[in-house]
């Protein structure tokens, strides 16, 4: 069932993401329309799936993780990805936090975890002080050329805008 779940969301999400590219327009322009076009409202509920999934999927806590870093540091015009559930946020931060604390972090993820962990992004995770095992992973987060190096060993395809985003990193360096 969590497969057949994270291949509609990961349909859904391409659905949108062909959506945003083929808006037009200035910067206020292609807001308002992904905001009329219901993009914006849309991947705020795909989040909210992801954060349902995280605690048996792996994969949907990471696709979950990088929704919410986008959200703060990214440009909605550019990813359609403009809001999410607070309830949703922390807990995909629970979750991971949890799992940090049993170890059942894979590379791909601690290194996902390390690069949005970026001195520029502290404020990402600064908002959950009390999530002990993220606050130490933090402090001991791989260099970026591990990070990419861990990342360029995963197949990125069928992955929402994590992958395309995480692509687009892999394939410059």
């Amino acid at each position: 069932m969590c497969n057949t779940t994270l291949d509609y969301l990961s349909e859904k999400e391409n659905n949108l993401i062909l959506i945003v590219y083929g808006i037009q327009g200035t910067i206020e322009d292609k807001q308002k329309k992904l905001q009329i076009e219901g993009v914006y409202e849309a991947y705020k509920e795909v989040h909210r799936q992801y954060a349902n999934l995280a605690i048996e999927s792996l994969e949907a806590l990471k696709r979950g993780l990088f929704i919410q870093w986008h959200v703060l540091v990214g440009a909605c015009f550019v990813s359609g990805i403009s809001d999410i559930y607070p309830q949703a946020e922390y807990r995909i931060i629970e979750i991971l936090d949890d799992k940090l604390s049993r170890n059942e972090v894979d590379p791909e993820l601690y290194a996902m975890v390390s690069y949005y962990a970026n001195e520029a992004w502290d404020f990402v995770y600064d908002r959950f002080p009390s999530f002990v095992n993220l606050k130490n992973l933090m402090s001991n987060k791989n260099t970026y050329d591990q990070i990419v190096k861990q990342i360029k060993c995963s197949n990125l395809n069928n992955r929402g805008q994590m992958g395309i985003y995480w692509n687009s990193i892999v394939n410059r360096d």
